[in-house]
């Protein structure tokens, strides 16, 4: 078994927590959680039944015996101030929030650490797909285009949203169109799908992210355009929004667990 802890006891972590708990994750479990706010990482622990212990002081929490893994379900500020704590404290390294590593220093500091700890430093695909075709083409591309389309209220409380909250949106609108670096600044909880198919191919500054707000949408849907001297690939997925939390898929969370799998796991592994 591979002993994991979860930074971040939101509607992400709980649904993490909660399968791993249940055995549904083979090979994972579940001995520490930290959070910054100890009244939501004890309601959390209660209904895991108890058992889990909670943390607020990070260094407390990467002392928690056993623990092999730490998988990071907070926000994008959690990576910039945990991460390379769990790296140095000999952990292997689980990130959620990728909008985080478009610093690119950052991520450059995260991947030579744990090089040379040997340790894993993961990122999920999340709720897109086709990312293993855009690693495969990386040194091909020429133009990748993210367009991201999502219901207003998925999109409340982000920056980039601020001016259209008061407004009544009756048809599908732009609200924005540029970089994947600054698409992650604007809207950090909606589009770190721009984030990891930034990291996958071009970079967060050649990577193009549009954001579109459609009260007609089915959910958040993601289309892909890519394109280099191998080709063309387009990718559209239409994901349904997580129960408790409207601005992340649910895909995003799936994505999460069948990457703790193989990682906790032995066995084939088929695509990435």
């Amino acid at each position: 078994m591979t002993k994991i802890g979860l930074i971040g006891c939101g509607a992400i972590g709980t649904e993490i927590a909660t399968q791993v708990s249940e055995g549904r994750v083979g090979g994972a479990q579940l001995v520490a959680l930290f959070d910054m706010d100890a009244a939501v990482a004890n309601t959390l622990a209660q209904q895991l039944g108890g058992s889990v212990p909670t943390f607020t002081d990070m260094d407390e929490f990467l002392s928690a015996p056993s623990l092999e893994m730490v998988v990071e379900c907070a926000s994008p500020s959690a990576v910039k101030a945990h991460a390379e704590n769990v790296l140095a404290a000999g952990k292997d390294l689980l990130v959620i929030s990728s909008g985080a590593l478009t610093d690119t220093k950052l991520f450059q500091r995260l991947a030579a650490l744990a090089e040379k700890r040997g340790l894993r430093f993961i990122i999920p695909t999340g709720a897109l797909g086709g990312i293993d075709a855009i690693r495969a083409t990386r040194g091909l591309l020429e133009e990748v285009l993210l367009t991201t389309t999502k219901p207003p209220r998925g999109l409340m409380g982000a920056p980039g949203f601020k001016q259209w909250e008061t407004q009544d949106i009756q048809e599908a609108k732009v609200i924005f169109d540029g970089s994947a670096l600054e698409a992650i600044k604007l809207f950090p909880a909606n589009v770190n799908v721009g984030a990891t198919l930034s990291l996958a191919g071009l970079g967060p500054d050649k990577t193009r992210v549009k954001v579109v707000a459609d009260p007609d949408s089915p959910g958040n849907v993601h289309q892909i355009y890519a394109r280099g001297s191998f080709g063309v690939m387009r990718f559209t997925l239409e994901n349904r929004p997580h129960d408790r939390n409207p601005k992340t898929s649910y895909l995003a969370i799936l994505s999460v667990l069948e990457t703790l799998r193989e990682a906790c796991t032995s066995g084939p592994r088929i695509g990435t």
